[in-house]
């Protein structure tokens, strides 16, 4: 039997995919977290075979997403697959979530199926697999056209996903575990490499770029 652990800040999605991955033969759900900090809480206790999880889950100041809560799976459960399960369309940071950790890539705008196919492949060791939604803008970037923000870091790229999302300094230097100055300097050095020249810009940049 198949473990799973299901991640997600909406509980219609987790209704949803848990739905469907129960009815999959040798496949059981025994993780259902409406938030990181849970799920972590949860694969330390038990480890899953395959872990399907959003990007973004804002609930709380002290929520856990991101490249962080990616990298802190992968401590905690090193062998499960993991699937990432996201309306995010930025392709610099699905590429960078490919390289760190992430075995799979489905969209939310997937047909719901694709999730069921990436659970099927990461647990047979197939590589990695990025659903027909997601190769869009992966290929677009292939292309050049997702070049500008090829320059910002991952940690960069974290602060600036955050504050445009309406954390604080002091949250987001919360939330990854850093210095408020070096958050500070982090957004200052991102906004100077894409030329931002006020939040304003740096938001709708974040839009524009789907980074949020």
């Amino acid at each position: 039997m198949k473990t799973v652990s299901i991640a997600d800040d909406h509980p219609i999605a987790i209704h949803a995919v848990s739905s469907l991955v129960s009815g999959v033969p040798d496949f059981v759900v025994v993780h259902q977290c409406l938030g990181g900090m849970d799920l972590l809480k949860k694969l330390r206790e038990e480890p899953t075979d395959v872990v399907v999880t959003d990007f973004s889950m804002g609930r709380g100041d002290h929520s856990t997403d991101g490249f962080v809560l990616l990298r802190k799976i992968r401590e905690c459960a090193p062998d499960s697959g993991i699937v990432l399960f996201t309306a995010q369309k930025n392709p610099n940071i699905l590429q960078r979530a490919l390289r760190q950790s992430v075995n799979a890539v489905v969209s939310k705008e997937d047909e719901l199926s694709e999730v069921i196919q990436a659970c099927l492949l990461v647990n047979r060791g197939e590589g990695q697999y990025c659903s027909p939604i997601v190769k869009v803008p992966m290929e677009q970037a292939d292309n050049g056209s997702g070049q500008r923000n090829e320059v910002l870091t991952r940690k960069e790229l974290d602060v600036l996903r955050l504050y445009a999302t309406g954390h604080s300094l002091v949250q987001i230097a919360d939330q990854l575990g850093r210095t408020v100055s070096t958050i500070s300097t982090q957004k200052h050095t991102a906004m100077k490499k894409l030329r931002l020249a006020s939040n304003t810009e740096l938001i709708r940049y974040a839009f524009e770029t789907s980074l949020i």
